[in-house]
């Protein structure tokens, strides 16, 4: 009986100490995820960043091109009215 005893302690404690071993490989294992999500975070942190930049950047040109646009239609409004001027102009001396 004593070594039924001993035995069962035996191997007990053989299985305690594999579900240790085993929770200390889980517990590195979730370190591991752990650190893998932080560095994510980080990446995707710093390419929000370059995108927001790169988003003003082109929201920047966008603006300086509607700009230039509007400056390119006032010139052309300005144009057809001369052109219309002149037109009168030279239809009256045509009389």
């Amino acid at each position: 009986m004593n070594r039924l005893v001993i035995v069962s302690g035996f191997i007990a404690l053989v299985v305690g100490i594999a579900g240790f071993l085993a929770s200390g490989s889980r517990a590195g294992k979730l370190q591991t995820q752990l650190q893998d999500a932080q560095a994510s975070v980080v990446r995707f942190e710093q390419q929000t960043g370059e995108l927001r930049a790169e988003n003003d950047r082109i929201a920047a040109q966008l603006q300086a091109e509607r700009t230039r646009a509007q400056l390119t239609e006032t010139d052309l409004r300005r144009e057809k009215e001369m052109n219309a001027r002149l037109h009168l102009i030279v239809s009256e001396g045509r009389k």
